[in-house]
């Protein structure tokens, strides 16, 4: 009589058998990517966003219910800043009316880690005063608090991703950006990528809104802000593309996840490789890097009607007050909304605390002057008021705030 089809010893024959299968397929898989830094990257932003797609959706409520009084209605036509200064959305606005929320991803990306003494990511307590933005440590400790406060008085997501040196491959470590974004994107209807020198100026105002203001429509690929001009090495058109267009800056991009977009993104991280733009390997070392490769190649092929990649004024998004002191700097943008720490990279941490003061003298404020009758104590009033409704024939002890009882 033949034994049971699944016996222990089959089980454990098989087991072995599919242990010894995918030991083999794991080594073939290690063997074939070696120390590739590009599939590596490629192979964790995909594992990330897999991750993503079945985690339940999450909003850290306790920011988002802090900052409801001063948070700016996404689809408001007026801005009005703390100096009184308004700015307007689009004119063909507003295409965005509701918040996103978690439909955004607010993403830093870097091969470096903020995790020596007073830095973001050592578990000790960090002493802001004494944070040294003067180097790289404290530099991102700073512009990563600023990005992610943002994203949580929003409800967006919110992720780091460490990624791993490209130079073995060839590569300018800035590479990492269109190979990461490309796979995040499966998990959110938007990314947004900020630089570690770049910080947001305006805590209460929505994504959203600026979306409106930049004229990003549900058709819109991606958006990157307009370079600051500058001469290098005598050149006054260092910041052109040979086409004589000035080029875009890859501090910020915003990326939303459309079938077109990832064509694009494949378009721009596979660059460098020139089967589909001879000459682009050029910019796999030199400066600069991915975002050369962009301006001279993705967005004259990628923009059929115009709309498809958003250019942002330099003013809005680039640059930082006081930027052309340097000399070799034509631009003036300050900055208005992100704050592109290029050249004064120290700045970024001095840039993230007037953004986070102003929050949070907007918020004290906004309370204050909401809750007036509570907080504000006139002397005299009180206890004018108790004497009148006691009947007026009650004793006061002079210094007092209220009649004696």
């Amino acid at each position: 009589m033949p034994g049971p089809v699944f016996s222990t010893h089959r089980i454990a024959a098989l087991g072995v058998f599919l242990f010894f299968i995918s030991v083999s397929i794991y080594s073939a898989a290690s063997i074939h990517h070696g120390n590739n830094p590009v599939q590596q990257i490629k192979d964790t932003a995909s594992s990330a966003a897999n991750m993503f797609k079945h985690e339940k959706p999450r909003i850290s409520d306790s920011f988002l219910n802090l900052y409801e009084s001063i948070r700016t209605n996404v689809s408001a036509p007026i801005y009005k800043d703390p100096s009184g200064q308004e700015y307007k959305i689009n004119q063909h606005g507003p295409w965005w009316k509701t918040p996103l929320r978690n439909e955004i991803l607010i993403v830093d990306i870097d091969t470096r880690v903020p995790d020596g003494d007073n830095e973001l990511w050592n578990n000790r307590r960090m002493d802001w005063q004494n944070m040294n933005a003067e180097k790289d440590g404290g530099m991102v400790s700073a512009s990563f608090m600023n990005h992610f406060l943002y994203s949580q008085i929003h409800g967006y997501d919110y992720r780091f991703f460490n990624a791993h040196e490209m130079e073995s491959a060839g590569y300018h470590n800035t590479w990492v950006k269109p190979h990461v974004l490309s796979e995040l994107l499966e998990s959110y209807r938007f990314v947004v990528f900020i630089d570690a020198d770049a910080t947001i100026q305006h805590l209460e105002l929505p994504i959203e809104w600026l979306f409106n203001r930049w004229g990003i429509t549900p058709s819109t690929s991606v958006a990157m802000p307009l370079d600051t001009r500058q001469i290098l090495n005598g050149d006054e058109n260092a910041s052109n593309d040979s086409k004589g267009k000035l080029a875009l800056n890859t501090g910020v991009v915003i990326a939303q996840a459309l079938p077109y977009t990832f064509e694009m993104m494949t378009a721009w991280k596979e660059c460098p490789n020139e089967k589909q733009y001879p000459g682009c390997g050029n910019w796999k070392q030199n400066w600069s890097h991915e975002q050369k490769a962009f301006s001279e190649y993705i967005r004259w092929d990628y923009n059929p009607s115009g709309n498809e990649i958003v250019e942002i004024p330099c003013d809005d998004a680039m640059g930082y007050p006081g930027i052309n002191k340097h000399a070799h700097i034509l631009s003036k943008c300050a900055g208005l909304f992100l704050r592109h720490h290029t050249i004064d990279k120290a700045m970024t941490k001095q840039s993230t605390e007037e953004a986070m003061l102003q929050a949070m003298a907007d918020l004290m404020h906004k309370m204050l002057q909401q809750n007036k009758e509570k907080f504000w104590i006139k002397e005299g009033e009180r206890k004018e008021k108790k004497t009148e409704r006691m009947g007026g024939n009650e004793p006061v002890i002079p210094g007092t705030l209220e009649p004696a009882t």
